[in-house]
């Protein structure tokens, strides 16, 4: 991928986006009040809605649970209260309605959000330290947690990115053996389009429909994460409202024809400029305030799908990863637009590999990410493996003469209390690194879908995890 041109694309920025971005910038706080603005990320199925809710019910009974529930939480033993509440001027995560799912009987994982959210925790306690100590009875820390799509996130480069530059790459994806039978349609008719000819809104939405279903077909069928634009990939009553009519791209020996007012090419132009001009506010909405971001990767169902699902997914965690150390740029940073502190990328659902396989999916995701990356951020990044809520318990079996960890639980779709639900599984060996392409055949994986663990009601304790007060830990220290 093309590294994102942010300095050179800056004076290109309209005065009002740069404006808006300057406007969300927080005033100076209080010696005795601190905020944390902690947005998180994820492609489809990675973990999001799970990890902000345990996040948030961890917060919020870290304070009395034993301490080998969540070892770090700095405020332990100073704690007055702890409160939910909305973040101003972003639309409420459902906290008490995912937890409800969790909690439920049986329990089920969440129901996914598909937009932007957020909820704040603030935390209330005695200052035990320094000027603040002496000033005031009592302190108080926001934890604001925003989550919002990855697909969202793969569309910053598109910035920087005329339309016939996008059209381009989108062609040279579309050539790749996992996805070009998937766009024959679309390509088909979009060389049978003029455009040239007058604005023809039928034609668009037409050529356009075959270009979602392709993208869509892309992450549903074959399991590939790059896919652009991704506020089209949801449809029905959970389609973005902002997101405009349908755009795709033209071959682009005929993007030049493009040009020509009122015409079709013009009007597809058009599209994705105002599309751009809806990425760059969301940036402007989230990053300009952002300190702090959580960006979850499901390695092990990619590597369950094979080499192209794997490979698709790398090349979305590093244009995530380029997108992230653009915004490092001490000018932006100058400017307020934008500045990353601290970037957690976390290797998810951890609990469905045995404790032996956990370094090696950290070694996967490093080598994922790309060794000048992590080295160029090692202040600001940390790579974690973690399970948001841990569906398994570890357990040793005799196997082939050897005494060796396995999982387990009950897998996804299972009643719990029937005998016989729970499997033992094990799940296989992890790759330290990414596997030479000769040696995917040979590899053999059992990962599982398993459901989430049947809690007492009320749990008013964290729910059992894998890291998640180690994430805590970086972003806050």
């Amino acid at each position: 991928m093309t590294p994102l041109r942010w300095l050179t694309d800056l004076a290109g920025a309209s005065l009002d986006a740069i404006g808006a971005a300057l406007a969300e910038v927080p005033g100076v706080l209080s010696l005795n009040h601190d905020t944390h603005r902690i947005a998180v990320t994820g492609l489809q199925r990675s973990g999001k809605t799970v990890f902000v809710t345990s996040f948030v019910h961890a917060l919020l009974h870290a304070a009395d649970a034993p301490v080998a529930d969540f070892p770090f939480f700095p405020w332990r033993g100073q704690v007055r209260d702890v409160t939910v509440m909305d973040v101003p001027g972003l639309p409420p995560f459902p906290y008490r309605a995912r937890l409800g799912e969790l909690l439920a009987d049986p329990p089920a994982w969440p129901a996914r959000t598909t937009g932007l959210t957020a909820v704040r925790v603030r935390i209330r306690y005695a200052p035990t330290s320094g000027l603040a100590r002496s000033l005031f009875s009592t302190a108080t820390v926001d934890l604001d947690l925003i989550d919002y799509p990855g697909e969202w996130l793969l569309d910053l480069p598109m910035l920087t990115q005329s339309y016939e530059e996008w059209s381009a790459r989108m062609e040279e994806l579309a050539n790749a053996a996992s996805r070009s039978d998937l766009a024959r349609p679309w390509r088909e008719a979009a060389r049978d389009l003029d455009p040239a000819a007058p604005e023809d809104p039928a034609a668009l939405q037409r050529v356009g429909e075959l270009y979602l279903d392709y993208i869509r077909r892309c992450q549903s069928e074959r399991r590939l994460h790059f896919v652009q634009p991704g506020r089209f990939l949801n449809d029905g009553p959970e389609a973005d409202p902002e997101r405009g009519p349908v755009f795709f791209p033209l071959p682009p020996q005929r993007t030049a024809k493009a040009a020509r007012s009122g015409s079709n090419g013009a009007a597809l132009a058009a599209r994705y400029g105002n599309y751009q001009a809806l990425v760059r506010r969301f940036y402007g909405q989230v990053f300009g305030r952002l300190r702090r971001q959580v960006v979850l990767v499901d390695l092990l169902s990619a590597l369950q799908n094979g080499h192209d699902s794997f490979a698709d997914l790398a090349l979305a965690t590093r244009s995530l990863t380029d997108a992230f150390e653009e915004l490092q740029n001490p000018i932006l940073r100058a400017l307020s637009l934008g500045g990353v502190d601290r970037l957690a990328l976390v290797a998810t659902k951890a609990d469905h590999v045995t404790a032996d396989q956990m370094n090696n999916m950290v070694g996967l995701l490093r080598d994922m990410i790309g060794e000048p990356f992590v080295q160029a951020n090692a202040r600001q990044s940390g790579l974690f493996a973690a399970a948001s809520v841990r569906a398994t318990t570890q357990l040793l079996r005799k196997y082939r003469g050897e005494t060796l960890p396995f999982l387990l639980g009950v897998p996804e779709g299972r009643v719990a209390e029937r005998a016989g639900a729970a499997v033992e599984v094990r799940p296989g060996v992890i790759p330290g690194q990414i596997p030479a392409a000769a040696d995917w055949p040979a590899l053999e994986f059992n990962i599982r879908r398993f459901a989430p663990p049947r809690l007492a009601i009320p749990h008013e304790r964290p729910l059992p995890h894998i890291n998640l007060d180690k994430i805590l830990q970086f972003l806050i220290a």
